[in-house]
Parts: structure tokens; sequence; C-alpha cells
């Protein structure tokens, strides 16, 4: 009897850990992925040779699309993420933190380090600002109804506050106003519901932590986090599996309500899939553009008004052992471009050579914009700008730059995102023998772990082994970092 035989859309780790689990259980999987490796945004890249790993003569590097840590309180898919691995994981810890008015403060915020970096007057009116936002709160004297990030921030923490750790990083970020982003990527993204809250979750840490307030994470020793999707890959091919990499999607054929082949791109020519079943984790917009026949116009218009933040990395390399201590700085003051920095050693020693060391620092975009397009050269002048001006860098330490760039990033939350993301979840729902899923595929900012448990989620489902909704998964509330 011949076993079923699966397709999956996108090679990131939703679509990765779907393949493998099936793979395991007797089914034929095959994965299509547009890019040259797996990962989606977890991908990593490597220079060098790996041999030559803790020799002075050292000219290995990995790096990624900037910080990725692996983390989560679910210790059965720590395990298999571990397993995963292999003898390649190593357990680090993890240290953030953010620049303001050239002060670096400990992130998620410590109590005694804003004391001791904070001016006492900045202190006195974020305090003031709380104490009234929670008398008029309580009156009602002012109509909070989380319409927007703005309002739900002020509201939980009063304006200095908000407006010092959330808002300016957010819409430096976002490129749009707090006030046009939707309380929804506020109550996802942040477990910590108050000031008092913050203070007594930061002083009495909870068993089951918010999880920016979990420290330790697990990397790959070697590879960066990419190794985490090759690792999938590999099993998956020793499964019998098939994964096909530079090879897009192109046109997603039906009958009806099903899904009868998938046509991609490889090598110049078009290719075809027959399926039994489709797993799609690529960008819900680009699934639903590529559905013949084509979508109707209602939905074609949603597609349209769905965005997404694109993010270009520049990196730099440095002739100096570390920059900083710290996994990744956010930067949230507007008179800098680069929003975030990460540095590589600081999540394994292995990442680069012995007396040199790597930054990334992430400048978020639109695709197509001036930024987007910019050259390498400009972009590297800019990033050198803000670290230098930052106090990060000195100039001529520069020995190499390079910049990638990633148009689907974050799927943008404005306030009308829900509205436009309806219709075309229900076209994408009602083709029988299809899946979306991942970050990708249901337009979500999940996390590295909400990916994987997506994934492995749909592949039980598939199988008869759980009635659980992948789709429920990242929808709690969750603290951001």
């Amino acid at each position: 009897m011949t076993s079923k035989h699966v397709a999956i859309l996108g090679g990131g780790l939703a679509g990765l850990a779907c393949a493998y689990e099936m793979a395991k259980r007797g089914l034929r999987v095959t994965v299509i992925e547009r890019e040259p490796q797996v990962g989606g945004m977890a991908s990593s890249f490597e220079e060098g040779d790996r041999n030559s790993v803790g020799h002075s003569d050292s000219d290995y590097w990995s790096h990624d699309f900037g910080p990725h840590r692996f983390h989560s309180n679910e210790k059965e898919l720590m395990a298999h993420v571990v397993e995963i691995l292999g003898d390649n994981a190593v357990w680090s810890k993890r240290r953030s933190r953010i620049l303001m008015s050239g002060r670096l403060f400990d992130y998620p915020l410590e109590l005694s380090n804003v004391l001791r970096n904070m001016p006492p007057l900045r202190i006195a009116r974020m305090l003031i600002d709380y104490a009234w936002v929670r008398v008029i709160d309580t009156l009602g004297l002012v109509d909070y109804q989380d319409r927007n990030f703005k309002e739900w921030v002020e509201k939980r923490f009063g304006r200095s506050l908000a407006d010092l750790f959330f808002i300016q990083y957010t819409e430096k970020a976002w490129g749009i106003p707090a006030t046009e982003i939707s309380a929804v990527w506020a109550s996802q993204r942040i477990t910590l519901l108050s000031l008092a809250d913050t203070i007594i979750k930061t002083i009495f840490r909870p068993r089951n932590a918010p999880r920016t307030l979990v420290t330790d994470f697990v990397y790959p020793k070697l590879g960066g986090i990419g190794e985490l999707s090759r690792g999938y890959q590999r099993r998956i091919e020793e499964l019998g599996g098939t994964v096909h990499i530079d090879a897009p999607a192109l046109r997603v054929h039906c009958e009806g309500r099903r899904v009868t082949q998938v046509e991609y791109r490889k090598d110049g020519d078009s290719h075809f899939i027959e399926a039994d079943e489709f797993i799609s984790t690529i960008p819900i917009t680009d699934l639903a553009r590529r559905v013949v026949p084509r979508a109707p116009e209602k939905v074609r218009q949603a597609i349209k008004r769905l965005g997404y933040v694109s993010i270009v990395f520049v990196y730099l390399k440095l002739d100096r052992e570390r920059v900083t201590d710290d996994n990744w700085v956010y930067l949230p003051e507007k008179e800098l471009t680069v929003h975030r920095i990460s540095e590589f050693k600081n999540f394994s020693a292995s990442a680069g050579p012995r007396g040199k060391t790597m930054l990334c620092a992430e400048i978020t975009c639109r695709a197509g914009d001036e930024i987007w397009n910019a050259s390498g050269e400009t972009l590297e002048e800019i990033a050198v700008r803000d670290l230098t001006t930052s106090g990060f860098i000195q100039p001529g330490e520069v020995l190499e730059s390079f910049v990638k760039r990633i148009p689907f990033a974050y799927p943008l939350y404005d306030l009308e995102y829900q509205d436009h993301l309806a219709p075309v979840l229900e076209f994408v729902h009602q083709l029988e023998n299809l899946e979306t899923g991942g970050r990708q595929g249901l337009f979500r900012y999940n996390n590295m772990d909400q990916s994987i448990e997506m994934g492995r989620l749909m592949a039980a489902r598939m199988l008869g082994e759980t009635e659980s909704d992948h789709e429920s998964v990242a929808t709690q509330q969750r603290y951001f970092g």
C-alpha cells in the first residue's frame, strides 16, 4: 500500500518540523523552499573552515539573521530540539540591554539597574505618571479602551515609562505611530501587565516565568541557529523525504475545494508536485495569490492591504575580541537609524576567530523603499555612523562588511489588519486538503518554539494523534524579547 504523500510549501521551522514528524511516521513528504537554504529567518551562514575552530589561525565565522535563541517552558519540546542538534548543542545565558541617553539598561528591566542609571527626577515622573493613570482609569476619567498599542501600554505603565521602554522602540521598528498599531500586538507580546507586576516578577521570579525573564537557552556551537533547520533537513532526507531548495512555488492548482498539484520552479524549469495533502508555511498573501483559479476580488483587495516590515541586516567584522557581553542591544532613540545590534560570539564563542568579532546591525524598512534599495556601502556608512555615535565601535575597526535583506520579516499589525486578514484566511481555509501555519502562513508574529510547536501539531492532527488546533499557538499573552 502506497503511503500518503504530503507536500510542504516553505522550509522554515514550522514546515520542517511538520515534515520531520510525518516522515518519522512513514508518510512520504516533499518540501519546497524558495531560498538557497532552509530555515527562513532562522537561517544561518558560514565562512571558512569549521575544522579550524579553536586554532589560533582559524578563519571560521557563522552568523544569523539577527539574534535567535531557543527556549521553551515545555521540557519535551526542549528535549526534541536538543535531539535535533545532537552534540552540537551548547547552553548560553541571555543578556540584552537598551541604550538610552548614553546609558545601558538591563532588559528585562531590573529595579536596581533602573534606579542606578535613571536620573531621580525621571524616576519620580514615571512613578507619578503610573499613579495618575491608575487613579484616572479606576475613576473612569479617561476612556481607555485598548484601541491601539499606545493606549494599551500607557494604561498599564503610565505615559513616561510606556514611552521610554515600549513606544519609542516599537514606532522605530515598525515605522508607523503607536496609535496606528493594533493593541493585539501588545496583548500577545507583553505579559507583564503593569509597573507593579514588572517589579514583582523581576524581584520574585515566578516558576513559570514570562519568556523575557528566561535566561538559559540552547544554541548550536557551530553553524548558527540554522543548524536546527539543517538538522531537520538531514533527518527528513534520511527518512526518505525530499527537500528542494531554490524552488519557489509558482501556482497552487485547485479543482473545486481541493488542491491537486503545486507548480514550482527549479533550475529554470517548471515542475509539479501531486500530493494527497498540502501544508503551507509561505506568506499567506503569497499563497492566496498563487491559487488557480484565482481568488475572488474581495480576497485580492484584502491581500493588497496586508503589509510586512522588512529588515536590512548590516554585518560588520571587527578587529576586536568582543564589543559587548550582550546577545543583543536595543537602540530605540530615533536619532539612530539602526534599531538593534547583536553579537554572535555571545551566543557561541566559536562564531568567530580569536581576536575578532562580528556585529549585526538591523534596520527596519519596507521592501522597495530607500533603505531597502540602498547600496552596501551606504548601509555600512549608516551602521558605522550609528555604532560610533553610540560608543560601541571606533573608526577604523571595521575589517569587512556585507548586507542581507529579508522582505517578509514581521507581519504588520496595523489597526485594520484583522479585517483584511479575515477574508484571506477564510479563502485559504476552504481548501479541504491544505493547512496553513507558521509565522508567515498565519500572518502572526510567533517565536521559534511556537513555529516548531505549530508544525508538530499540524503533523499530529493530520495523523489523527490529536485534535488540538495549531492556530491557537502564539495567541496567548507573551512578553516580547
